[in-house]
């Protein structure tokens, strides 16, 4: 897993911040915007690890 949220975080790091407004994900009928998935991520939710879980699966991470 911490492979995974380093990934990301390297990725969420070059984004611009007008891209991190934007939807990456949706998990359980609920978006998720880059900036919000930063947020779960770095607080190691749960959330977070779904979120991290399904970036990977789609090839975003």
């Amino acid at each position: 897993m911490e492979d995974k949220k380093i990934k990301f975080m390297k990725i969420y790091s070059k984004l611009p911040t007008k891209i991190r407004e934007d939807i990456i994900v949706i998990i359980d009928k609920k978006p998720y915007t880059w900036d919000v998935a930063y947020f779960e991520v770095n607080n190691n939710t749960l959330m977070g690890k779904k979120i991290l879980e399904k970036l990977n699966e789609l090839e975003i991470i």
